[in-house]
């Protein structure tokens, strides 16, 4: 499955509904955690555009080094992830 290829995620959504594509989705963003920090899960990410980055949560941003998205999660409120 590519995750990062929104018509296979279209395919998979209709294929197995929601719920599962839930679940599966659930499971490739463990797979890809490395870190969590301050209760934020920092996970791989792959950008067209720019490459590996590293996503920090629910929070929309993302960075280019494991560092650097570390040192954001800790600025910001605690995560429950």
């Amino acid at each position: 499955m590519n995750w990062n290829d929104p018509a296979a995620r279209l395919a998979l959504i209709e294929a197995v509904g929601p719920e599962e594509y839930n679940r599966r989705i659930k499971v490739h963003f463990d797979e890809m955690t490395v870190r969590v920090v301050n209760g934020h899960a920092i996970r791989i990410v792959e950008s067209s555009r720019f490459g590996k980055l590293y996503m920090v949560g629910d929070t929309g941003s993302a960075f280019a080094k494991l560092d650097q998205a570390e040192t954001f999660a800790d600025s910001i409120a605690k995560g429950a992830s």
